[in-house]
C-alpha cells in the first residue's frame, strides 16, 4: 500500500510539475504582450495641436513711446476727451494710421475732464507736468 501511495504521488507530482510550467511560460508570455501592447498603444483621440501659421504682414504693429512729465504742443488734427488714464490715448495713437505722436493732458489744466490730442507730426516736447506725450517709432 505504501508503494502504491509513492507511486501515485510521483504520479500527481509529474502531472502537477508540468501544468506549473505552462502557467509560468504563458504568464511570461502575456506579461511580454503586454508591454509591447503599452508601448505600441495607440489612443482614440489623438491631443490637439497647435498650427503653425505665418503672422500677417497687413497689420501694422508699432511701438510708441510714454513720456512722463512732457507736453508736445502743435500739430494736432485730433481731439477727444477721455476718463483719466494716458495708456487710452496711446492706444488711440497705436491704432490710428494717421497718428505720429499724441499728448494727454489730465484732468484740471484744461478742464474737469482728462484730454488726448492725436498729432500728424511729432513736434518737439517740453517739459510740463500736466502731460504724458508719445512717439510713433
Amino acid at each position: 500500500m505504501k508503494s502504491k501511495m509513492v507511486a501515485a504521488w510521483c504520479y500527481a507530482k509529474k502531472i502537477f510539475v508540468f501544468p506549473r510550467n505552462i502557467i509560468f511560460f504563458g504568464l511570461a508570455l502575456l506579461l511580454i504582450l503586454g508591454f509591447s501592447t503599452i508601448v505600441n498603444f495607440t489612443p482614440l483621440a489623438q491631443p490637439a495641436t497647435a498650427q503653425v501659421m505665418p503672422i500677417s504682414t497687413t497689420i501694422p504693429r508699432y511701438a510708441v513711446t510714454a513720456e512722463f512729465g512732457r507736453d508736445r504742443p502743435g500739430s494736432d488734427y485730433y481731439s477727444f476727451t477721455i476718463s483719466a488714464y494716458a495708456s487710452i490715448c496711446q492706444q488711440a495713437c497705436i491704432n490710428d494710421t494717421g497718428c505720429i505722436a499724441y499728448t494727454y493732458v489730465r484732468p484740471g489744466p484744461q478742464g474737469p475732464s482728462a484730454v488726448c490730442y492725436l498729432k500728424s507730426v511729432a513736434p518737439g516736447s517740453n517739459p510740463n507736468d500736466c502731460c504724458v506725450s508719445g512717439v510713433k517709432l
